[in-house]
C-alpha cells in the first residue's frame, strides 16, 4: 500500500503564518496546521511522497523557520483518507453550489450544484476564506449570470475552482499547477464530475518566470500568495480578456496587490475579506 512521508514543524502560534507563508514559497506546498486547545505551539505538517524529498525540505525550513521540533513520520493512505472522512462535510458555498465529499452520498435539490471532491494532498475544500471568494465569483461570472465561457484556474491545486467553473455552466476550463501530484489530484475530480472533456490540466510553475498563458481566457483565477501575485501580475493580467480573481491575499498586503495591477491598468470592483485574508476581483477598463 503506497504512503506518505509526514514533515511535522513545532512553531510558536506568533510565528505560524509566517512559518506557513515560508513553506508555501519554499517547497510550493500547502501545510495543514494542527492546533491544541491551550497550547503555546502550532503543528504544521506538509506532505511527501520521496524521502528525499522530506531530507531536502527539512534542511531548507530548519533554516528559515524559528521551529521547536521538528519531527517525520510515515502516513498509510488509509489514514489520510479517515482524516478527510472525519473532518470534511458538505457544505454551500455562493447561491447554488454545494461542495461535498466524494464518499458522501446526499443529495442536493434539483436546482442546486454538487461538487464532489476527493481533497488528496493538494487541499482546496472550499471552506478556507480563499478558495470561498473565487468560487463566489466564478459563480457570478459563469453562465446563465455572467458571461464568461472559458477560465484558467493559476495554482489548481486539487482542481476545485476550474472544476467549478465547468460544473456552473464554462465550455472550457484550464488548470496547472507546479505539482504534478496536485494535477493527477485535479484531473481524477475532473472526471469524478463528469467534466473531464472540459478541462485541461498542466505542469508550469509561475514562480521560475517563465510561464505564459498558452491561450486568453474570459477569467483567470490565482488563489495563490501575495509577493507571487505581484511577481506574475504580467502575465496574469495580459491573460484575462474580462476578469482576473486573485486571493491567498493578506488582509495587510491587499492594498500593495491591488495597486501593481491597478498600475497595468486593471479596474478593481470586488473586494472582500474577513480580518486575515483577503481577496480582489479585476476587469478591463
Amino acid at each position: 500500500m503506497p504512503y506518505w512521508r509526514v514533515l511535522t514543524l513545532a512553531v510558536e502560534i506568533a510565528a505560524a503564518d509566517e512559518a506557513a507563508d515560508t513553506v508555501r514559497e519554499l517547497l510550493g506546498k500547502e501545510p495543514v496546521q494542527l492546533e491544541r486547545p491551550g497550547a503555546s505551539h502550532v503543528w504544521l505538517e506538509i506532505y511527501f511522497e520521496a524521502h528525499e524529498d522530506v531530507q531536502a525540505a527539512e534542511q531548507h525550513l530548519k533554516a528559515r523557520v524559528p521551529v521547536a521540533a521538528v519531527a517525520v513520520r510515515r502516513c498509510d493512505s488509509r489514514d489520510w483518507q479517515d482524516f478527510w472522512k472525519l473532518h470534511f462535510k458538505p457544505h454551500k458555498v455562493g447561491r447554488r453550489l454545494w461542495i461535498t465529499p466524494a464518499w458522501d452520498e446526499s443529495a442536493v435539490e434539483d436546482e442546486q450544484i454538487c461538487l464532489r471532491i476527493v481533497p488528496g494532498l493538494s487541499f482546496g475544500t472550499g471552506e478556507h476564506f480563499t478558495t470561498r471568494f473565487c468560487l463566489e465569483q466564478i459563480e457570478r461570472m459563469a453562465p446563465p449570470v455572467g458571461s464568461c465561457r472559458t477560465m484558467w484556474d493559476v495554482g489548481c491545486g486539487s482542481g476545485i475552482l476550474a472544476v467549478a467553473g465547468a460544473l456552473l455552466g464554462m465550455d472550457r476550463v484550464w488548470g496547472t499547477d507546479n505539482d504534478p501530484v496536485c494535477l493527477v489530484q485535479a484531473a481524477e475530480n475532473a472526471a469524478l464530475n463528469d467534466v473531464a472533456e472540459q478541462a485541461d490540466w498542466g505542469e508550469a510553475d509561475l514562480a521560475d518566470g517563465t510561464l505564459t498563458s498558452s491561450q486568453d481566457v474570459d477569467l483567470v483565477c490565482a488563489n495563490i500568495y501575495a509577493s507571487l501575485l505581484m511577481e506574475a501580475a504580467g502575465t496574469l493580467w495580459a491573460a484575462a480578456n474580462r476578469y482576473l480573481v486573485v486571493s491567498g491575499v493578506r488582509e495587510q498586503e491587499v492594498d500593495a496587490v491591488a495597486d501593481r495591477f491597478r498600475q497595468l491598468g486593471a479596474r478593481e470592483v470586488v473586494r472582500d475579506g474577513d480580518g486575515e485574508w483577503a481577496g480582489l476581483t479585476f476587469t478591463r477598463q
